[in-house]
């Protein structure tokens, strides 16, 4: 049964609370907190998400996150923060394309091919 609203965010004062107590930590170690804020806010966030009644969730790795903001801090500070008009849009695009159904099986890893052993 899906529920009137396509589109329902659940989350309580006290989640919400210890949310922003680590947001604002991390928030001070630059570029490897804010690659974890990143994950960190944006699985928050899914985590509490439905939509059309479904639970959604975020796959992101640290790693891809990580270089994602180094990038685009590197061109923030290069440009005097003009790139911002480019970051923002491309921050929430980067947020999007990591959001998928939470019932959606994850692809298993592809395992290498076994190579003969030489004697």
């Amino acid at each position: 049964m899906q529920s009137a609203k396509p589109l329902q965010f659940q989350a309580t004062a006290g989640s919400y609370f210890v949310f922003t107590i680590v947001t604002i930590i991390l928030s001070y170690i630059p570029i490897f907190g804010w690659a974890f804020l990143l994950n960190y806010a944006s699985e928050w966030f899914a985590d509490r998400t439905e939509v059309n009644g479904r639970a959604i969730k975020y796959q992101a790795g640290y790693g891809e996150s990580l270089k994602f903001v180094f990038v685009n801090t590197l061109l923030l500070a290069i440009t005097l923060g003009i790139y911002s008009f480019w970051f923002y849009p491309k921050m929430y695009r980067y947020v999007v394309d990591h959001v998928s159904n939470a019932d959606e099986a994850t692809p298993a890893p592809v395992p290498a091919p076994e190579t003969p052993e030489v004697v």
